[in-house]
């Protein structure tokens, strides 16, 4: 059994490492960072921002980090991540990083359903971890990562590139909570609910500061269907202004990103596609790096906030594939249901990889299981 099925075991019996106090850095480290990657990850654009152009690290790099460890399950990904990006260390196991870097960056959404137990070992050992979205598929998950992350005084967070852009913060400004009666956003849905789906549902959480009572996602499928991905309908509590319902498109309008109008207001919000690294990628690596620096008091939003907006996305997941797009509470969520891996995605890697994961981390219940 390899090092990283032993870490997780031996959590599961109630070993724990000790509480993690916070680290004194001075200004100008460079944080180690490791990198836990998958298929279709982000990392393939993150990686020139954080290590050099093409790993050309003689070239001026965009953030205070640098990758330093990779792992992927399956080994020759991560030495071709390694050798592409001037990463110096290709690790066996997932938790051989510890003790050897500063952080940790999971960028597995095709294994979502194992992210818990991915940052696990991290959390217990003070390592802070960043996952990329949805970092959960169960109401039950999110409360554990939240709950370890409190308990080793050690920050995780999963976020979307979205909620970081300057779009979205003047949104947010602009439209205090007790003054939004209505909202409208248009969100790129290819290629599937699951990934580029889930940048309009953050985006309208974070813009709106939630407050969310209810959700139905109404579509014909979660998989792309000739860019068109349905409408997901958002029921908001009183906060001052009375109740309201705001509505998701889950397609493009304009060519853009993501596109949000207010009632009562003629200012259109938007991202035109196009400039990542800069305004998209690089605000969230800062995000991240600033958690990674400073600690838990730097995630980028309250754990009440990210256990909301963790169950406004899995909600409507359920919406969609349980009730037949019928409103789904927020509060009535069945907290032990999981959505499962994106199975269907047309990027998700194999049933090889999908069986690796399932021997090394555990079988994960889901309603998306391979067929």
């Amino acid at each position: 059994m390899g090092a990283g099925a032993t870490a997780v075991g031996g959590l599961a019996t109630g070993q724990s490492a000790a509480f993690a106090a916070p680290k004194k850095r001075e200004a100008g480290d460079l944080l180690r960072v490791g990198l836990i990657l998958g298929e279709y990850a982000h990392s393939t654009g993150w990686g020139p921002l954080i290590n050099g152009i093409d790993g050309d690290t003689t070239t001026p790099k965009r953030t205070g980090m640098v990758i330093t460890h990779v792992w992927h399950i399956d080994r020759t990904e991560a030495e071709a991540f390694a050798n592409k990006h001037g990463v110096a260390k290709v690790v066996k196991n997932f938790d051989d990083m510890i003790g050897k870097v500063d952080a940790v960056i999971i960028d597995t959404i095709m294994q979502t359903p194992w992210v818990h137990k991915l940052a696990e070992p991290y959390l217990e050992n003070g390592i802070p971890v960043f996952s990329d979205r949805p970092g959960s598929d169960a109401v039950w998950k999110t409360k554990k990562l939240i709950a370890l992350a409190k308990k080793n005084n050690t920050p995780f967070w999963s976020g979307s590139s979205l909620e970081t852009t300057y779009q979205c913060i003047q949104a947010q400004e602009h439209h205090p909570p007790e003054t939004i009666t209505g909202y409208e956003t248009w969100s790129q849905f290819e290629p599937a609910f699951y990934c580029h789906g889930l940048h309009g549902v953050w985006w309208t959480h974070k813009v709106t500061g939630g407050g969310i009572q209810a959700v139905s996602y109404k579509t014909k499928h979660w998989v792309n269907a000739g860019g068109v991905g349905g409408d997901m309908y958002t029921i908001h509590k009183d906060r001052g202004n009375g109740p309201y319902m705001g509505v998701v498109h889950h397609r493009k309008r304009e060519n853009c990103l993501i596109w949000m109008k207010f009632e009562g207001s003629d200012q259109v919000y938007r991202y035109d596609t196009g400039h990542w690294q800069n305004f998209v990628y690089l605000p969230l690596l800062l995000a991240i790096q600033d958690m990674f620096y400073h600690g838990i008091t730097k995630v980028p939003e309250s754990y009440d906030s990210f256990l909301e907006k963790s169950k406004y996305f899995i909600s409507a997941f359920r919406s969609h594939l349980r009730e037949d797009g019928g409103f789904v509470e927020l509060d009535e969520l069945d907290e032990d249901w999981s959505i499962g891996c994106p199975w269907g995605h047309p990027e998700m890697s194999s049933k090889k990889v999908y069986d690796a994961y399932t021997k090394l981390l555990g079988k994960e219940k889901g309603e998306i299981t391979p067929g």
